[in-house]
C-alpha cells in the first residue's frame, strides 16, 4: 500500500484495448498484496493525449523521483516512447523537458504518452532489462551514438543492464 507504479510510457488507447500497457500492468503485476499499490495512470478517456496532459501530469505530483525505474529498449534502440525520429524527440531529451510529452513516431502504432528524459534520468535507481541477441546488439551499438540516434543512450550512464538470452 506504500507502493506508487508509474508507467514509463502507455500507448492511447484505453484499458480495455488489448495494446494497453495499464491492462498488462493490472493483469500480471498488480495482483495479490501487489494490489494495493497506487498506480499513476498514464491515461484518460479523451481522443488525444493533448487533452489530458495536464491532469496526467498533475497526477505526478509527489511521485517524483523514481525511485526504482525499470526500462526496456526496442530494436530501434527506443525506451519508454522516446523513438528515434519522434516528433517531440528533441524536447522530450531536453533538460527542460515537461515531465509527460505526448509523443508520435513512425514505429508507433497509435499516439502516445510518456515520461521524459529529465525525469527518466532522474531516478534514483535505474535498470534497463533486454531479454535476446537483436536487443543487446541495439544496447551495445546505442553506447556509440547520440541519444537522438538512439534514445535508450541517454538512459544509460546511470543504469545497470540485465540481459537474459
Amino acid at each position: 500500500a506504500r507502493i506508487a507504479v508509474i508507467l514509463n510510457d502507455e500507448r492511447w488507447v484505453p484499458e480495455s484495448a488489448s495494446r494497453s500497457n495499464t491492462r498488462l500492468l493490472k493483469t500480471r503485476l498488480l495482483r495479490d498484496r501487489a494490489a494495493k499499490a497506487t498506480l499513476i495512470p498514464l491515461y484518460a478517456e479523451a481522443p488525444t493525449p493533448e487533452e489530458k496532459l495536464d491532469q496526467l501530469t498533475a497526477g505526478l505530483d509527489g511521485h517524483l523521483p523514481i525511485s526504482v525505474l525499470l526500462l526496456g529498449v526496442g530494436t530501434d534502440m527506443h525506451t519508454a516512447s522516446l523513438f528515434p525520429g519522434a516528433d517531440q524527440l528533441e524536447l522530450a531529451l531536453s533538460n527542460d523537458a515537461p515531465p509527460l510529452l505526448a509523443m508520435r513516431a513512425s514505429g508507433a502504432a497509435e499516439p502516445r504518452i510518456t515520461l521524459t528524459a529529465p525525469v527518466l534520468m532522474a531516478a534514483m535507481n535505474t535498470h534497463v532489462l533486454i531479454t535476446g541477441h537483436a536487443k543487446r546488439a541495439a544496447v551495445e551499438a546505442a553506447q556509440h551514438m547520440t541519444p537522438q540516434e538512439a534514445p535508450i543512450r541517454a538512459m544509460l550512464p546511470n543504469a545497470k543492464v540485465h540481459w537474459a538470452e
